[in-house]
């Protein structure tokens, strides 16, 4: 499924909860999410891919396949669990070329950033910073595989 359908898809789903006396509805969405996220292995719960910037502990790890890049996130915070499961929901299974230009819009349509505290802001900087930064990573490696090949 193409990101924009995706984004659009999230924004569906968080029209219900549009106005301020759906605050508690929309953390539980959110936690929702995260608890729907496919458990990072225990042994990968390591600096390398830990999240830097956050203020909760977040992992995120990716891998490429099909030039695509698959993620799988962990967190000690339940809410930015569910950012992370949110991003990972839009990146997920994409080009790396796609990851990399993605706009954002979903997050200002379903008013994330007025309904987050400056903490989780700060997770939710730091966790698209490292999607994009393993992304560009993978696409690297791939590039290098790809020339190391042709040299060959």
């Amino acid at each position: 499924m193409k990101i924009d359908n995706i984004q659009d898809k999230i924004i569906e789903e968080f029209e219900q909860f549009s106005d301020r006396a759906h605050r508690f509805p929309y953390f539980r969405k959110l936690i929702q999410i995260g608890n729907e996220l496919a458990p990072i292995a225990k042994a990968q719960l390591d600096k390398e891919h830990l999240v830097k910037g956050a203020r909760s502990n977040i992992w995120i790890k990716a891998s490429l396949m099909d030039n695509r890049v698959y993620f799988t996130a962990e967190s000690d915070n339940a809410i930015s669990k569910g950012l992370v499961g949110l991003l990972l929901r839009v990146f997920s299974g994409n080009t790396p070329r796609d990851i990399i230009n993605t706009h954002l819009y979903f997050l200002n349509e379903i008013n994330m950033y007025e309904r987050l505290n400056q903490d989780w802001l700060d997770d939710l900087q730091a966790i698209i910073q490292k999607i994009k930064l393993l992304t560009a990573k993978l696409q690297v490696l791939e590039i290098s595989r790809d020339h190391m090949a042709d040299a060959v």
